[in-house]
C-alpha cells in the first residue's frame, strides 16, 4: 500500500507542476525553443505507445521485385524534404523542424522493426510534424515505401540521381478516392529487390 501510496503522490505533483508551467504560460511552443522536459518525456512515451501498437500490423513490407521502384516514387514525394537519403540533402526548411526528422538511414530508423516502420509511415506522429500517410495512402504503397527505407543504405549511383531530380520515376496523384494512383513506368534505376527486414528493434524513434 506504502509503494502504491507513493506512486499515486509522484503522479499528482508531476501533474500539478504539468498544469502549473502550462496555466503560467511557462511553455515555449516556438520551435526555436530550448530543449525541455517534453523532450525527455516524449521519446518514452512515444516508445511505449508504438509498441503497444505494432501488433495491429501484418505485413509491413513488400518483397517483390517492383517494390523497391514504387516505393522510391513515393519516398522522393513525400518523405525526401524532410528526411533526405544518404547522398541527397532534405529541404532547407528542415533545419528549422523540431523535434529535427531523422535521416532515413539513421539507426533510429534502419533498427527498427519493419512493423514500427509501416506504423508510423501509415499513422504519423502529432506534434512531430510526421504526417498519417494513410490517410491518402494504400497498404500496399505503405508496405513498398517500408521497402524502399530498407534499401536506402544500398543505393545506387543511377537511383541517387533518380531521388535529385526525379528522371524515370512513376508519379503518384492521391486526390479522388479509388482513383488509379499509378501513374507512367517503373524506374529502371532502383534495384529489384529490397533490402533483408531488420529484425532488431530498439524503438529509438525520435521522429
Amino acid at each position: 500500500m506504502k509503494f502504491i501510496a507513493g506512486a499515486l503522490t509522484m503522479l499528482l505533483v508531476i501533474v500539478a507542476v504539468a498544469g502549473f508551467v502550462l496555466a503560467t504560460v511557462r511553455f515555449i511552443v516556438a520551435a526555436t525553443a530550448p530543449p525541455d522536459f517534453t523532450d525527455k518525456l516524449a521519446p518514452w512515451v512515444l516508445e511505449k505507445s508504438i509498441e503497444r501498437r505494432v501488433g495491429e500490423v501484418g505485413d509491413a513490407v513488400a518483397r517483390d521485385p517492383g517494390a523497391v521502384a514504387r516505393g522510391m516514387s513515393h519516398y522522393r514525394e513525400n518523405c525526401l524534404p524532410c528526411h533526405g537519403a544518404p547522398g541527397v540533402d532534405a529541404a532547407e526548411f528542415q533545419e528549422g523542424m523540431n523535434p529535427s526528422p531523422p535521416g532515413i538511414d539513421a539507426d533510429e530508423v534502419q533498427h527498427g522493426s519493419d512493423a514500427e516502420l509501416f506504423w508510423v509511415i501509415k499513422n504519423g506522429i502529432r506534434m512531430t510534424g510526421m504526417p498519417a500517410f494513410g490517410v491518402n495512402h494504400k497498404d500496399e504503397e505503405i508496405r513498398d515505401i517500408v521497402a524502399f527505407v530498407r534499401h536506402v543504405t544500398q543505393l545506387t549511383d543511377a537511383e541517387r540521381q533518380a531521388l535529385k531530380t526525379g528522371a524515370g520515376l512513376e508519379e503518384h496523384h492521391h486526390g479522388e478516392p479509388g482513383e488509379d494512383h499509378l501513374h507512367g513506368a517503373e524506374t529502371p534505376a532502383a534495384s529489384p529487390s529490397p533490402a533483408a527486414s531488420a529484425s532488431a528493434s530498439p524503438h529509438q524513434h525520435k521522429h
